[in-house]
């Protein structure tokens, strides 16, 4: 969700941002109340971005009947990998833009090879719903927005991830870009679609990891919730820091330190 300049939420909702803060409230205050200038990118959010902006070229590709392969793939993550290096970008373990290449080239072979998908429908589709409790019929007040990364025959939605290991039950069970597209789908074609995740490893020998997920109406009902809380938190100022897994690349890891509430 956006916010004013008191932390308020306003104009819409989106799980990217409540995401982030979840995971660490005051790097939400930096990015959307402060709004606080990235000192650099880290590579892993990099590399992420030129693997969805090829599979989305793949997937267009496919849709007007043509069949690129691997390499074409790798060819359009290699440039797009290239564009962004002309940010500062943050790497990790002595690798350079190259070594990060040649992996993603490995993403886009495993993922291509490995896909097993339908005929494709659309891709990186946005949608805005209103977001309401499904059981009391209660407004949040700000719709949800975001996008399909991919839209499949018979009401195939999925969403794609690349990971450093195979995700488990847990995880795909509290994914909550998951129990978005499942709500989203739902408010806007009345049926229920058949929802998938495609995640693709960045292992020694990366693999395409495609798994069927479910969602009830119970999920989407927490998710109202939690969305709800989440807005609650912002509107009463609630910013601390989150120390975890994800500090060790932050960008804003300096004025955390700076940080006295």
């Amino acid at each position: 969700m956006n916010t004013n300049r008191n932390g308020h939420p306003t104009d819409h909702v989106s799980v990217s941002q409540i995401n982030l803060y979840l995971m660490c409230p005051l790097k939400y205050r930096f990015v959307y109340v402060d709004k606080l200038p990235r000192p650099f990118k880290p590579i892993e959010l990099a590399l992420g971005t030129a693997f969805h902006a090829a599979v989305e070229w793949w997937h267009k590709r496919r849709k007007i009947g043509s069949s690129p392969s691997a390499e074409d793939v790798a060819r359009i993550l290699a440039a797009d990998m290239r564009a962004q290096a002309e940010e500062k970008l943050q790497y990790k373990n002595g690798e350079s833009l190259d070594d990060v290449i040649q992996v993603g080239g490995k993403l886009a072979n495993a993922y291509v090879k490995g896909f097993r998908g339908k005929p494709v429908h659309d891709t990186e589709v946005p949608f805005r719903v209103p977001l309401v409790d499904l059981e009391t019929g209660e407004d949040l007040g700000l719709p949800l927005d975001g996008y399909f990364d991919l839209l499949e025959a018979e009401d195939t939605v999925v969403e794609t991830k690349t990971a450093a290991r195979a995700y488990d039950n847990l995880t795909i069970l509290n994914h909550l870009q998951l129990t978005a597209y499942g709500y989203a789908y739902r408010i806007l074609y009345d049926r229920e679609p058949n929802l998938r995740i495609d995640v693709v490893t960045k292992t020694k020998n990366p693999r395409l990891q495609s798994v069927k997920v479910f969602r009830e109406k119970s999920d989407m009902v927490r998710f109202f919730h939690l969305a709800k809380s989440v807005c609650r938190s912002i509107s009463s100022g609630c910013y601390h820091p989150k120390s975890g897994w994800q500090c060790g690349n932050c960008e804003f890891a300096e004025p955390c330190r700076r940080w006295r509430g």
